[in-house]
């Protein structure tokens, strides 16, 4: 009902909230219907092969930083300049997950969910990059602030490195790292594809933290979606080790999620920009 309540509240009917209840209903396919990604839909062949607990618990990640950088699609006042760098994170995001599940089909196209996905991404991805619905406020105001050096790009440099080893180096996730115990335990190419795409949205959103001038109003229906996948991050991965706490990665992307929706949520840097003077329009 929350959810819903901020929908209602801040839809503005543009592209921007086409895109994000196309990814609030992949949302909860992946939470709800998980068993829908495993079977044939119509014409859509199954997109992986069969359930196990490490593809469950990437999915809950994937699924909570979609609903995070869906929300951010409608509640922030794109313009021709904040979209730019998530927009273009958002277009690699899409172009390598494409590849990918080309290369995994041996080279054909093969129609399944995740392009069903990558279409309604890119109907956000696009409206951000190219086509923001709002001017460019320009103000004098010293207290306007660039997020360089701030919380949004020290977290959005965390996440960064983070999507990194998961795009270039992901073998790390199925081994120990000193007292990080290996978050994943068997390799396959399932797991691997949602490696990669996680690490992709990881990319997004760490981009989407720095471009963004968030203010008291533009972060709080993303920074809400941050916490919903912190908490479920943490929650499944607890669970998963039979409510024993067992240090694990997911923990710290759990803890770079929450201090990102921290920031945009209850502290973010700059003031809310003045409005438009409808006289000199």
């Amino acid at each position: 009902m929350l959810i819903f309540a901020l929908v209602v509240s801040m839809a503005h009917g543009n592209m921007s909230d086409l895109a994000f209840l196309g990814v609030l209903a992949i949302v909860v396919q992946w939470l709800a219907f998980p068993d829908t990604l495993f079977k044939d839909v119509g014409p859509l062949k199954a997109q992986f092969s069969s359930n196990t607990a490490d593809l469950d618990a990437i999915l809950k990640l994937g699924a909570g930083i979609l609903l995070t950088i869906g929300m951010a699609f409608s509640s922030v006042k794109w313009n021709p300049v904040n979209g730019k760098m998530s927009g273009l994170a958002g277009l690699i995001t899409i172009a390598v997950t494409a590849f990918s599940s080309f290369k995994a089909d041996g080279d054909t196209f093969v129609p399944r969910l995740f392009y069903v996905y990558l279409a309604v991404l890119f109907v956000g991805v696009i409206h951000i990059f190219l086509f923001g619905s709002n001017p460019l406020v320009k103000t004098v105001d010293p207290k306007a602030k660039n997020n360089h050096g701030n919380m949004s790009d020290i977290v959005a440099l965390g996440l960064l490195v983070c999507a990194g080893a998961g795009l270039f180096y992901p073998d790390h996730l199925f081994m120990d790292l000193g007292p990080i115990k290996a978050q994943f335990t068997t390799k396959g190419s399932d797991i691997s594809f949602m490696i990669r795409f996680v690490s992709c949205l990881m990319f997004m959103w760490s981009m989407l933290l720095s471009g963004v001038k968030w203010n008291p109003i533009n972060g709080k229906m993303a920074g809400f979606g941050g916490f919903i996948c912190s908490c479920l991050t943490v929650y499944s991965t607890f669970m998963s080790d039979n409510s024993t706490f067992v240090p694990r990665m997911f923990y710290i992307y759990a803890a770079l999620m929450f201090l990102s929706s921290l920031h945009i949520f209850a502290f973010p840097s700059n003031p809310l920009p003045p409005k438009a003077d409808k006289k000199k329009l």
